[in-house]
């Protein structure tokens, strides 16, 4: 508009590009006409010849298009067009990411196969079960048809059916390794997949009770959870509905008394809690005397109402649980479990309640004790003190929380002028959860709670269940072993004539890989029977072979054929195999095809079991005779391995069969039944000499580690530096790597290593 204007922008301002007035020139030309336009001299061309030899470049550019001929210039020139240029980096892009997701991908196949297969492997003879299903769902993404990952799939897969009436319930499975819930789907469910053991669920609908639970997950079949849902408000606040049925006691030290018939109950989902005792106090729980129904006795001495009354203050010396000060609880504490309460006050608050202490029996069914190896370490043991309720993920199959650990509970029945108070509290170790323990009824420790029960028809049994139990208890390392005079007398009762084993080979597979399996069987020392024996001898290493003897757990007593051993205990022990050893499982009598009458191993002082318990140690001698005959095999180095029932018997058979030159005891401990001393391991341990190897779970509900596990290795013979006791934070088993490890080392420590 203005001659003053035109010539600042001459001077100054780039001209604009020729596209914004023609919108088809050429990218090319408008370069070259940008490169002649600079405002700078020396940006420009120097002279019309450069002008001249960029638009001959041009020029033949435009010739090689038309005649069908690409160079590199000319592609470029093609491309930078906007109708080419961005489908092709959209091209490009596409290319690269598929490229990247393809190399992505191969990545994760090959460290699928490579790395995630053999972990899970790993995992799985852990039993860390939980860990490996994560694992396998992650790699079925990329190899979901890998041989390999199949035949993982039956020891790491199993299902949940959820069936409840009414249908529609929402469904939760605990995830372990997430920590948090994972929703399943609504009622129907058919086939949901779960991981091995001990599995926390949840189920809620509408208008209904939220029903919680576990159930271990063992077998390959479908696990089904059948449910009635009891509709909102049918069940008293706070209780669980429990089945009913034969039960028999699984307390350690209880589980051999007689099954008992039960009928359906409810009982408290968690302890009594500060602020529901509470109630009791406030509506004169203590003034009123038809609460406290039972004779008070202390000391041996029966005390009047009065008298027994002042024993129940608290700090402050008011009524009260002791660890109340002016008969109230610590401020913030309404959800925490009451503490310091007696047994007559856990019993009047029952009564005031309509409800009942728990008997034996009914406690025990709702503990579900012998999945301690799941509970136990989630439940609130060796700490500071007690936890609010239900804080804790140690809940029972029935959905029970804090059975184990937190406060202990009183119960019912009594022992000794005591009563049982059951479950451990936060001060006390891990075993209590499995020990049926009994307190004087006035002790009022910081440690004592309770929960209740209510039976919803008349028990026929109660009396019988409510009487009291006297638990056969031993304190080892107070009782005195037999002399050795005595003892003399029983090693003479296991001796035999080592007549002709008359020994035959009955078949050989020779289809494994690692081993060939020959069936024998030669003469018993007693009856005229005859010993069946599985001889595994090793395709590796050279003859002649280090041999071990197996003895088995006790579910031999109740199968009836030795085919299946393979299947159900190979795991037991074919690492040995493997490790160049050989293996002879004898089968004893009372167990496989030579079962009789015995139908279980539970010792006691019948002749009956102390026969069978000679038997089973002249079969073990003879299989010894057995292996001295043949050639591949070392007699000189010869080793025992029992596990659980093989296990305990190994306090016995390794003080009785001297030919053994090592001893593996997996998961072994004493038995507190009373049995014959002739039978009785406690008299045979202390005279075992011979380097001896124990492994064992923490939480073994079989073999409670301090008054089972504890008793028997320190009671061993063998000099302190030549036994070893491994306690792992498991149940009634071991590791399985963790067994390979220790089990090869010690045989390599005192049998020599295998060449």
């Amino acid at each position: 508009d203005h001659e003053a204007s035109i010539l600042y922008s001459v001077v100054h301002e780039e001209p604009k590009p020729l596209k914004a007035v023609k919108s088809d020139i050429p990218t090319e030309l408008q370069h070259i006409i940008n490169h002649a336009l600079k405002k700078k001299p020396e940006s420009r061309y120097s002279s019309a010849g450069e002008i001249l030899n960029d638009l001959k470049k041009y020029r033949e550019s435009l010739r090689v298009e038309e005649e069908g001929v690409f160079n590199l210039q000319s592609l470029i020139r093609i491309v930078r067009r906007p109708r080419i240029f961005v489908p092709t980096i959209a091209v490009i892009a596409v290319v690269c990411i598929a490229a990247v997701w393809f190399f992505n991908r191969q990545t994760k196949i090959s460290w699928a196969r490579e790395q995630a297969i053999p972990e899970i492997n790993r995992l799985i003879d852990d039993r860390n079960f939980a860990t490996a299903f994560h694992l396998v769902k992650k790699i079925e993404k990329y190899i979901p048809k890998e041989p390999r990952l199949l035949e993982l799939l039956p020891r790491i897969e199993r299902h949940f059916s959820f069936q409840t009436t009414p249908t529609g319930a929402d469904v939760y499975i605990y995830d372990e390794i997430d920590n948090d819930w994972e929703y399943i789907g609504q009622s129907p469910i058919d086939k949901a997949r779960i991981s091995p053991g001990y599995k926390r669920w949840k189920i809620e609908k509408e208008g209904f009770e939220t029903v919680e639970g576990a159930t271990i997950a063992s077998s390959s079949s479908v696990v089904e959870i059948n449910l009635k849902l009891d509709e909102r408000g049918s069940l008293p606040p706070g209780m669980i509905k429990m089945p009913g049925g034969e039960f028999r006691l699984r307390l350690a030290g209880l589980d051999h008394l007689g099954a008992l018939q039960i009928n359906k109950y409810l009982i408290d989902k968690y302890e009594v809690t500060n602020k529901e005792f509470k109630k009791f106090i406030d509506n004169g729980g203590y003034e009123n005397k038809e609460y406290w129904r039972h004779t008070f006795i202390k000391d041996g001495r029966i005390l009047s109402w009065e008298e027994a009354i002042v024993e129940f203050k608290d700090k402050t010396g008011r009524l009260g649980p002791a660890t109340w000060e002016m008969s109230d609880y610590p401020e913030g504490q309404d959800n925490y479990p009451v503490t310091g309460i007696s047994w007559y006050e856990a019993a009047a608050y029952a009564e005031f309640a309509e409800k009942s202490l728990p008997t034996l029996f009914h406690w025990d069914r709702a503990a579900d004790i012998v999945q301690s190896n799941y509970i136990v370490p989630v439940s609130n043991f060796n700490g500071s003190g007690p936890s609010p309720v239900g804080s804790h993920q140690g809940i029972t199959s029935y959905g029970t929380y804090d059975m184990a650990g937190n406060v202990r509970e009183w119960c019912w029945n009594e022992r000794e002028n005591n009563r049982y108070i059951l479950g451990g509290g936060w001060n006390d170790q891990v075993y209590m959860f499995n020990w049926a323990y009994s307190q004087p009824p006035f002790d009022r420790s910081i440690t004592n709670g309770f929960r209740c029960v209510k039976y919803l028809e008349k028990e026929e049994n109660l009396e019988v269940l409510k009487s009291p139990i006297k638990l056969p208890s031993r304190d080892f390392m107070k009782e005195e072993p037999v002399s050795d005079e005595i003892f003399n007398i029983y090693m003479g009762m296991y001796k035999y004539d080592k007549t002709e084993l008359n020994s035959t080979i009955e078949s050989v597979d020779e289809h494994a890989e690692d081993f060939i399996k020959e069936k024998i069987s030669f003469d018993a020392a007693y009856g005229g029977e005859r010993v069946i024996a599985y001889l595994f001898l090793p395709k590796i290493g050279n003859p002649p072979y280090q041999a071990i003897v197996y003895f088995p757990g006790s579910g031999a007593i109740n199968r009836r054929s030795s085919e299946t051993i393979e299947s159900l205990e190979f795991r037991n022990y074919d690492f040995i195999i493997k490790s160049g050893r050989a293996v002879i499982y004898p089968i004893y009598k009372g167990t496989y095809e030579r079962g009789d009458d015995l139908n279980s191993s539970m010792p006691d002082e019948t002749n009956f079991y102390k026969e069978h318990v000679i038997q089973w140690a002249k079969d073990l001698g003879r299989s010894i005779d057995y292996l001295e005959t043949r050639k591949d095999i070392d007699a000189d180095k010869l080793a025992y391995y029992g596990l659980s029932w093989g296990g305990r018997l190994g306090g016995l058979m390794l003080a009785v069969e001297k030919r053994f030159k090592v001893g593996i005891l997996k998961v072994a401990g004493l038995r507190f039944q009373r049995k014959l001393p002739e039978v009785d391991p406690f008299n045979f341990v202390s005279r075992i000499k011979m380097p001896v190897l124990m492994l064992n779970g923490r939480y073994d509900h079989f073999f409670p580690y301090e008054t089972s596990q504890i008793p028997m290795f320190k009671l061993l013979g063998t000099q302190p530096e030549h036994k070893r006791h491994v306690v792992y934070e498991t149940g009634h088993f071991v590791p399985k790597t963790q067994l390979i490890k220790e089990t090869l080392d010690w045989l390599d420590r005192y049998l020599g290593h295998v060449k």
